[in-house]
């Protein structure tokens, strides 16, 4: 069994194709400015200007354990927890968490004491994917950079890298990271996986653990993917046709059976409906038809009553295929079912040239109703699956998406596949 029922991952190319984009559209206005400090008694104002778009990097970030030292510098542990236990746990959390967002040509400018130079520096800001409440946010940890001249330091340190955090969490928190959900099926929080190539959110489905690493390393090529299990499509599967069992045919008439003329209700009801899988992306139904007529004929001042059990033989099974429409996936019906018969079984011991009589007039009328009624409730199954999430950048006056497009099923690793092209628009 998969230790997830769904993944969903975007690769790296499609993450800087994001921050270009952002970056295209608001510099300069969050790429450029100042700030002012002072420093041995004397004002300066630093300027900066992010002179190309930041990239994003999945590798884990270099000595991890000093960022964590640092960014837990001002947090008092609670009673009976030690520093060491506190960084152990946070470096353990943040282990497959966290990614780099690089800052590499950025030039700051230092005007002051009647002095005017600049440097060219490099900024980069590390980011944790946080999953709180079944949401994802992303959250600067710490930022990070270097100069070409040793004297500006201070000025990195002090003015430049606090500004970077300051604007890093403003834009974050325009980036809606979507919650993982199926059609009618709840799910665990996510849990986050970055490797080099991708950043992959995972769930199980709602009444299992939360997936726990080790997580794997690979996964598909494509720029995005999404990984379902055959438990995850089964339940949505399930939840979606659960009306299904209990729907109830009813009709009543009469009808002429040469010695009479016979008056009958009659009730079908689909008692279960049965799904499983099928193989790829199939699903194979079976449902259980039961039901009775009931038939009253009178003869002279005589009413003889008749009960009978309606089933269906073989019971009516098909196929629901998925489908992809856009971003949506969708469940439909393979048409044609199988051929099935609806037949009556009499209850009781009934005069037998009443119930020769009746048998083969009544199962006419009856199947002629029930069985375009049954057929249709079984061709006409759809549903809804999955609706594929983009992920919405909302900053200031900028509105941008990042939305799967061309998505397609395939295979990956034994598991149910839908992979695509995740653009930016």
């Amino acid at each position: 069994m998969s230790a997830y029922d769904l993944a969903v991952g975007i690769d790296v190319k499609s993450a800087n194709e994001a921050a270009a984009a952002v970056y295209a559209k608001l510099y300069p206005q969050l790429f450029k400015g100042s700030t002012h400090v002072a420093k041995d008694g004397l004002e300066f104002d630093v300027l900066w200007d992010v002179t190309a778009a930041p990239s994003v990097d999945f590798v884990p970030p270099p000595q991890p354990e000093e960022i964590v030292r640092d960014h837990l510098a001002a947090f008092e542990a609670p009673p009976g927890v030690t520093v060491e236990q506190l960084v152990a746990g946070y470096l353990q959390t943040l282990e497959d968490t966290v990614f780099q967002l690089k800052m590499d040509q950025v030039t700051m400018t230092i005007r002051g004491d009647g002095e005017d130079g600049t440097d060219q520096i490099t900024v980069t800001i590390y980011v944790a994917v946080e999953s709180v409440g079944g949401a994802l946010d992303l959250r600067p940890l710490k930022a990070t950079g270097t100069t070409q001249n040793e004297a500006d330091e201070w000025f990195l340190n002090h003015a430049i890298l606090p500004e970077a955090m300051t604007l890093a969490a403003e834009a974050l928190r325009g980036i809606q990271l979507p919650k993982l959900s199926f059609s009618g099926v709840s799910l665990t929080p996510p849990a986050i996986k970055i490797t080099p190539r991708h950043a992959v959110a995972l769930a199980n489905l709602d009444g299992s653990p939360t997936p726990t690493p080790p997580f794997p390393d690979d996964w598909p090529a494509s720029s995005f993917f999404a990984l379902l299990s055959d438990r995850a499509m089964l339940r949505v599967a399930q939840v979606a046709t659960r009306d299904i069992a209990g729907k109830r045919f009813g009709h009543s008439g009469s009808v002429d059976i040469g010695i009479g003329t016979a008056k009958y209700e009659a009730t079908a009801v689909v008692d279960a409906l049965d799904i499983g899988m099928a193989g790829g992306t199939d699903f194979a139904f079976r449902g259980r038809i039961r039901g009775n007529v009931n038939a009253g004929i009178r003869i002279g001042c005589t009413t003889f009553g008749v009960n009978y059990t309606l089933y269906a033989a073989p019971e009516p099974s098909g196929t629901i295929a998925l489908s992809i429409e856009r971003t949506t996936v969708r469940a439909t019906t393979k048409r044609p079912l199988n051929t099935f018969v609806l037949l009556i079984r009499p209850d009781g011991n009934p005069i037998e040239w009443i119930l020769s009589a009746l048998t083969t007039p009544l199962l006419q009328v009856v199947a002629a109703v029930f069985s375009p009624l049954i057929t249709k409730l079984f061709e006409g199954i759809a549903f809804n699956v999955w609706d594929i999430p983009s992920i919405p950048i909302d900053f200031r006056d900028v509105h941008l998406a990042l939305t799967p497009t061309d998505v397609h099923f395939t295979s990956f690793g034994g598991q149910t596949a839908i992979e695509g092209t995740a653009r930016i628009g």
